[in-house]
This record gives structure tokens, sequence and C-alpha cells, in this order.
């Protein structure tokens, strides 16, 4: 059995491919954010910084934020960032459902496309 570094760069370099049937087609700045979750302790944890980090990087890009509205939006992701969460740091998987009040913003692939990287 791989172990879990193994499986992270696997996953990284199987992300990078562009139209993969896996992840769809996300954008390769993504395989960053797994890189740098890859070094904590738990998968929780890792899961919990990649998205902690794909957060702050849409709300610095001001994705989903609305004119004159102070609050920050409360992100869902698509289904292949979280397939490819799932897939890199399969331990303790919590399947929350998806929240429904006024804050939601759905996060698109296109959406992922049009932030800038630098």
């Amino acid at each position: 059995m791989p172990s879990n570094a193994q499986r992270v760069e696997v996953l990284v370099s199987t992300a990078l491919i562009i139209g993969s049937n896996n992840f769809g087609r996300l954008p390769a700045w993504t395989a960053s954010l797994i890189r740098v979750a890859r070094h904590l302790r738990s998968d929780h944890a890792r899961r919990k910084k990649f998205y902690r980090l794909l957060q702050r990087k849409l709300m610095f890009h001001k994705v989903g934020l609305r004119e004159g509205n102070c609050f920050q939006p409360t992100y869902v992701y698509p289904k292949e960032v979280k397939m490819m969460m799932r897939s890199v740091f399969p331990e303790d998987i919590c399947d929350y459902p998806d929240p429904c009040h006024d804050q939601v913003y759905f996060v698109t692939v296109e959406d992922l496309h049009e932030v800038e990287v630098s």
C-alpha cells in the first residue's frame, strides 16, 4: 500500500492533466494547495487546510461577493474538488449536506479557472 505522500504525488500529477476523467477540468494551481496541506498529520486536518487555503484565494479574488454586501459568502465547492480531496485524503470523511441559506455561493470549475495565479 502506498504511503500518503506517494498517494498525494500521484494525485497531484493526475490533477495537473487537463481534461482528466476523474477530476474534470480543475486548474493546475489546486495541486499547489494539496502540496501545502499534505504536511499535516491527519487527513481531516489536510482537507481542512486545503479548503481554508482555497477559501482564502477565492475571497482574495472576490469570487461570489455581492456589491454592497459586507458578509463573507459560504462557498460550496464543485463535485470535482470534493472527489479529488476525498481520493487524496480518504480517511475520516464527513459527508455533510450543502448549506442552503442566503449567503451561499456555489463555486464552479469556471470560477476556479478565472482566479489569477501569481
